[in-house]
């Protein structure tokens, strides 16, 4: 876990085991599967998404971790077989990879046949391309190689740990801090560049605030 070519604190690299199963979802939560649960309220007319009711297959965005925690518990009422939750870093990261140690799960470059990212930013990570300027319907563009889609730009995904930099040291499901300031988004998004959209890149955001480029995905287990 972690960047070999970064010296930064925030993304050392470090050996980390995950010793437990799980689903995760292959796409990123959508608008559609959003409002199932949580009706189609603007949440935040003070800074409302600009994408609402563009596309039911657009990624939902404009919602804060907290707001993403309403909707957990919702839909955990709901279902008596299942319950739902964010993935850990460790377990986002791990599934972003899909076995491989190269900055992308599809390789040392990004494309923009490969993933929804601003290709017009300049980066060592990807040669100069389209800027699509908006999310793209989940799916749209090739999964990894575990058939996980967008972990690759599309939108920011919110992950339950708390923001701390790594150390050096071997962990084992790793959850980050008891408490902390700022979140973890992990993933980059159609607004910024390749350098971002990295299996390794790490970004904080605070719990309270949402972004017209974030969102989440869910991870399902069974109900003890």
């Amino acid at each position: 876990m972690g960047d070999h070519e970064n010296l930064k604190e925030s993304e050392i690299l470090h050996e980390v085991s995950l010793t437990n199963d799980y689903w995760l979802g292959r796409t990123e939560v959508t608008q559609s599967q959003w409002e199932k649960i949580m009706g189609n309220k603007e949440l935040h007319p003070e800074k409302p998404s600009p994408f609402r009711n563009v596309n039911p297959d657009f990624p939902i965005v404009g919602v804060s971790y907290f707001d993403v925690e309403l909707f957990m518990t919702r839909l955990n009422d709901m279902s008596t077989e299942f319950q739902f939750r964010l993935p850990t870093e460790a377990e986002w990261e791990y599934a972003c990879r899909a076995g491989t140690k190269t900055p992308f799960a599809f390789g040392s470059m990004l494309d923009d046949s490969i993933a929804n990212y601003n290709a017009k930013t300049k980066s060592k990570y990807s040669k100069k391309g389209n800027f699509l300027g908006s999310p793209a319907p989940v799916g749209s563009y090739p999964p990894n190689q575990w058939g996980l889609f967008d972990m690759h730009g599309n939108v920011w995904e919110w992950v339950s740990d708390w923001y701390a930099p790594f150390t050096s040291n071997k962990v084992t499901n790793p959850t980050g801090p008891n408490a902390g300031q700022e979140k973890v988004i992990r993933g980059g998004s159609w607004y910024f560049g390749a350098d971002n959209a990295k299996s390794s890149s790490r970004k904080t955001h605070a719990p309270d605030l949402w972004g017209f480029s974030i969102g989440f995905r869910l991870i399902c287990e069974k109900k003890n």
